[in-house]
């Protein structure tokens, strides 16, 4: 049966070493369910941060990862930002904000990332941890245009997530393959803010200040990242 839920510096960072650090911290496993929040995140902004806090209330979750990729597969242009940029950005957004986390795992594994081998890594790295697939309304529609999709929703949960300009009915879900055992539908009340409204901005000099998060405007400055 469907179910469905409604929501009630002054020292800017360095540029991050292109490996992970020995011992370095990470995104540990929880008694709960967490959800893995993937993207670009070329760069991360105030609506993914409002999304996955939303997520984490509406949706019961313990923890929110939000996972940059390293390659999307389903964009033709590259991303503008670095791998490593992304990953920092997101790691400087999340911090301060209880149960949201980076998690390195796609950019780590590198290559394109397929969210199969992803789900995949999870189960083996983290065996009897439950986790969740967050997809946006927009995003749930291509699921069948998806690497090995009909494996990924045997194997996956799911929680989708409607908003105000997108919106999808549990008949729809069914009929793309989700199983209603295994999937839920939120609904989120979040900025609309895209990516590329921020890039854009940026191209043209102008303030960024209320689309981002401060940490990531600093750092976006300092490494003069998506000048036009």
């Amino acid at each position: 049966m469907w179910s469905s839920s409604t929501t009630p510096s002054d020292n800017p960072p360095p540029r991050p070493s292109p490996t992970r650090e020995e011992g370095g911290a990470g995104p540990r496993p929880s008694p709960g369910t967490i959800g893995i929040l993937g993207g670009t995140f070329d760069p991360v902004h105030n609506g993914h941060l409002a999304a996955a806090s939303q997520l984490r209330g509406v949706a019961h979750l313990d923890q929110v990862w939000l996972m940059p990729n390293a390659r999307p597969p389903h964009r033709t242009a590259a991303p503008v930002a670095s791998a490593q940029d992304r990953m920092r950005m997101v790691e400087l957004a999340v911090a301060g904000h209880d149960g949201l986390l980076p998690s390195r795992i796609e950019v780590d594994r590198g290559g394109v990332s397929y969210t199969i081998d992803t789900i995949r890594q999870l189960a083996r790295d983290f065996p009897g941890q439950r986790f969740a697939l967050l997809l946006g309304a927009d995003a749930a529609l291509q699921i069948r245009g998806w690497r090995d999709a009909d494996a990924l929703l045997a194997e996956a949960s799911f929680v989708i997530f409607n908003r105000p300009e997108t919106t999808l009915a549990p008949q729809t879900l069914h009929e793309l393959g989700f199983a209603p055992a295994r999937s839920r539908i939120v609904h989120l009340d979040t900025p609309g803010i895209a990516a590329h409204q921020v890039r854009d901005r940026l191209a043209r000099g102008a303030a960024i200040d209320d689309l981002v998060p401060a940490p990531v405007a600093d750092y976006i400055r300092v490494h003069q990242l998506y000048r036009g």
